[in-house]
């Protein structure tokens, strides 16, 4: 029971503060303050951060994800606030609704968001996930101004400065013209992608390397879903060309899930390579790994460390245990 004096406090706040509060607690908290009192019913509709996450509701079902979109498309219609600073969709079955998530994301960055976090793969097969769903999705928006469809979602995402994107985000600007030709540059200081590093997700990691001029933190959130390579890494990252934001601006980046595979370091020797101002490599060992595991992880950092050039004393790889 909540004493008197702290019910007094509360009553003595101003509501930006009381939004504040309300902001930091998980969706489903924040929706039962507003039986608390008169007064509480609708600031939970101003809260700053929005963070749906289907496992807070149910298994990940057809049924489960139908009524999640429902959720989140009745909320952001009642929604009263004028700036979201956090906006997160954590949904496992993402085909079919495309044109709800559209409808979501355009919400958010109609409300100056500042994070966006674009889950829509988590634990999810890839192959739910396939080109025919993103061309539907584009389609399902936009029939009328195909080639415009990629341009104007993107476009919504130009000033976002934290941006988590999933495997689908990727794979949507994979056959495409580059989207981000039409526009000024992306604002977006910390990337995120959770992904595999599938053959058909190295374009759209190009795309965003190309777009973010001034991108300071890269991280990628490898899946545990490893696909067979059908594009030699090798080749792939000794013949990419080098990126504004990777030889300017690019400080950190983190892997979670490290496991030392020829996919990871690959690509991190490239950054290593051309990373101009990099300072950090923090590695996240993945959890689980037996004795034979580490052992390989830990002969990876050793590759890593190779890669370092003599003047390139400043950088620091580490490797943080699970």
């Amino acid at each position: 029971m909540v004493s008197t004096n702290t019910s007094d406090f509360l009553s003595n706040l101003h509501d930006s503060l009381l939004v504040t509060i309300i902001s930091l607690l998980p969706f489903k908290e924040s929706v039962r303050t507003s039986v608390l009192s008169k007064r509480w019913r609708n600031l939970c509709r101003e809260t700053t951060s929005l963070v749906f996450k289907e496992s807070e509701f149910a298994k990940p079902t057809r049924r489960d994800s139908a009524f999640l979109v429902g959720v989140m498309l009745d909320w952001v219609s009642k929604f009263t606030g004028k700036v979201i600073e956090n906006f997160e969709i954590h949904l496992f079955l993402p085909t079919g609704f495309e044109r709800d998530l559209m409808s979501l994301i355009e919400f958010a960055t109609s409300r100056q968001v500042k994070n966006i976090v674009l889950n829509l793969s988590d634990r999810t097969p890839t192959d739910l996930i396939s080109s025919y769903a993103t061309e539907y999705i584009l389609r399902c928006k936009y029939p009328q101004k195909r080639e415009l469809d990629v341009y104007h979602l993107f476009f919504n995402l130009l000033n976002v400065r934290s941006l988590t994107l999933c495997t689908f985000f990727l794979q949507i600007i994979q056959n495409w013209d580059d989207p981000m030709a039409l526009h000024d540059p992306m604002k977006t200081r910390h990337l995120v992608l959770r992904t595999n590093m599938q053959p058909s997700d190295f374009g759209g990691l190009h795309r965003f390397l190309n777009s973010c001029p001034e991108l300071e933190s890269l991280t990628f959130d490898f899946v545990s879903v490893w696909s067979s390579l059908l594009i030699d890494p090798v080749t792939h990252w000794l013949t990419s060309k080098s990126y504004e934001c990777v030889e300017k601006t690019l400080k950190v980046v983190k892997v979670k899930n490290f496991c030392g595979s020829s996919k990871e370091l690959h690509l991190l020797q490239y950054l290593i390579r051309n990373g101009r101002v990099l300072e950090r490599v923090d590695l996240y060992e993945e959890k689980g790994m037996n004795h034979k595991q580490k052992t390989w992880i830990m002969a990876g950092v050793k590759e890593l460390q190779k890669t370092l050039k003599k003047d390139s004393s400043h950088l620091k790889i580490t490797l943080y245990n699970a």
